[in-house]
């Protein structure tokens, strides 16, 4: 059975137990059997890729985002090179490792306007739009240290953002192929052969001012969420005429302690465009994951049953979210991941990786539709023999 297989049995919860799950309820399932749990990682941090390929990678992590920050700076043919190094090396890992999906990995941060030292970049313009980013190398972290909308103006700029945005869909900017190079690119690679994802976000930004905003200009923050759904439905169109199994998206919207905003302004905001989005991937024959971290039982009818959504990923173990009950309380989802990156697989030893991965394997089992992973990358804090001790539980005991 070939990865593409399994996944789609599994997308199709065709594994034994859910048959007999799904018989008992009334329901048919007429595709044979999965032979195991596929399982894949949508990140990889380049040291754990390299320990594993044995040489230099380049896949993943906050180092792997300020390499194409500096390719950038130097021009494109430097960025072009970037890519491909990227490309060749998150191909050798999942065929080392033998993914059963491939999905396109978070890469590079944009060209900056200027390099204000040998680890912190300024993006965009001091007197509009801008972002201070700064590399950590201790953590491998690329990440915000300030910008523009956590100021006085950020209302305004938020205004301004979106009237450029409707500025360029005036002007017929729309998605086509051409948009997506490396998505085609693992497509003709591995389109055959193993399950690939890709695909829209829609979320309003984890940002104060975006909370704020939805009290103050809630016309501009709706008019946002359109542009995005517009956008995102002809994304989904182009990402499935070019091939794609399942669509790759969601945008965090919850912490530890529960979703940024109520289920009020997800009725509001989200629910609708979300619906629009799950139905341009019904009628395209794939299933749409929606990914957040923290927890989102307050939002999870509207989130997870409302909406339409098939799938969610990023089940964050740290945050208390358990895939026994995800399970037990939302039967109907497709899930991924749920063995803990936080703890277990950077802090735990090999055997506690391994009884974590079987544990999930099981509380997912009898309903089916799960495919293993890490409860959100393997980041350069996991040892590389934990992250292969969870691939090898997958590989013998999610054996059905």
């Amino acid at each position: 059975m070939t990865s593409l297989e399994r996944v789609l049995r599994v997308l199709r919860f065709a594994t034994p137990d859910a048959r007999a799950s799904r018989r008992a309820q009334g329901f048919r399932a007429a595709l044979p059997r999965a032979d195991r749990v596929p399982y894949f990682e949508q990140g990889v941090a380049s040291k754990v890729a390299s320990a594993i390929l044995g040489r230099e990678a380049h896949t993943g992590g906050g180092g792997f985002r300020r390499l194409g920050v500096e390719a950038a700076i130097k021009g494109p043919d430097a960025h072009r090179e970037y890519v491909e190094t990227f490309f060749l090396s998150w191909c050798d890992l999942v065929e080392a490792l033998d993914f059963d999906v491939v999905t396109v990995p978070w890469a590079g941060g944009g060209t900056p306007t200027k390099k204000l030292d040998d680890c912190t970049y300024l993006f965009g313009n001091l007197d509009g739009a801008w972002t201070v980013m700064r590399y950590d190398p201790g953590s491998d972290t690329f990440y915000t240290v300030d910008s523009s909308l956590r100021h006085e103006k950020a209302l305004r700029e938020i205004e301004v953002c979106v009237e450029e945005m409707e500025a360029r869909r005036r002007e017929g900017c729309k998605p086509i192929p051409a948009f997506y190079p490396l998505e085609a690119r693992f497509v003709e690679r591995f389109g055959r052969t193993r399950a690939i994802g890709a695909g829209p976000c829609l979320v309003i930004p984890m940002e104060p001012a975006w909370w704020e905003a939805m009290m103050v200009i809630p016309e501009t923050v709706a008019r946002y969420v359109e542009l995005q759904t517009e956008w995102a439905c002809d994304e989904i169109d182009v990402l499935a005429s070019m091939g794609i199994h399942l669509i790759w998206g969601g945008g965090d919207l919850a912490t530890n302690l529960g979703p940024v905003y109520s289920p009020e302004q997800f009725r509001r905001f989200m629910l609708e465009p979300l619906k629009r989005m799950t139905a341009r991937c019904r009628a395209h024959g794939v299933p749409y994951f929606f990914r957040t971290d923290g927890v989102i039982w307050p939002i999870a009818q509207e989130l997870y049953v409302d909406s339409g959504v098939d799938g969610y990923g990023e089940i964050d173990k740290q945050a208390g979210m358990e895939i026994a009950e995800i399970r037990r309380r939302l039967p109907h989802l497709l899930l991924w991941g749920n063995v803990d990156c936080g703890q277990t697989l950077t802090l735990g030893t090999p055997e506690d990786v391994a009884a974590e991965t079987r544990a999930c394997i099981d509380a997912a089992r009898l309903g089916g539709g799960h495919l293993l992973g890490s409860s959100n990358v393997i980041h350069a804090g996991v040892p590389p023999e934990k992250f292969l001790a969870m691939i090898e539980t997958c590989r013998t005991y999610g054996r059905h």
